[in-house]
């Protein structure tokens, strides 16, 4: 299953190295959050609000994971998994300039 994890852009190498673990989570419950494609604006502006960093310091890694692991959020479109997911699961990492593109780029009439 194909999701996407967004964090300040701090975190990168580390992540990279170690993949997304659950201990560096700051919530209640030690968790990866997650997201699908279509909230990835949205976890770009809460990751900014959360960690107090600016827009252009944020990115998405890419990742897949098992869907027997994943499991859904009340909100929309989130969901968790309360395991470490490692680098090799890593399919891309997008940045703000890749997220803030429009649609519409390279179509013409």
């Amino acid at each position: 299953m194909r999701l996407y994890h967004t964090t300040p852009r701090i975190n990168q190498w580390s992540i990279q190295e170690n993949g997304i673990c659950t201990r560096y989570s700051q919530g209640k419950r030690p968790l990866v959050w997650l997201h699908s494609a279509d909230r990835i604006a949205w976890a770009f502006l809460h990751c900014v609000r959360r960690h107090g960093c600016r827009v252009e310091d944020v990115i998405t890694f890419e990742v897949e994971v098992s869907a027997e692991l994943v499991k859904r959020s009340p909100v929309h479109q989130l969901c968790y998994v309360d395991v470490d997911i490692v680098p090799g699961c890593f399919y891309g990492v997008l940045g703000f300039q890749v997220v803030s593109e429009s649609p519409l780029k390279g179509w013409q009439e």
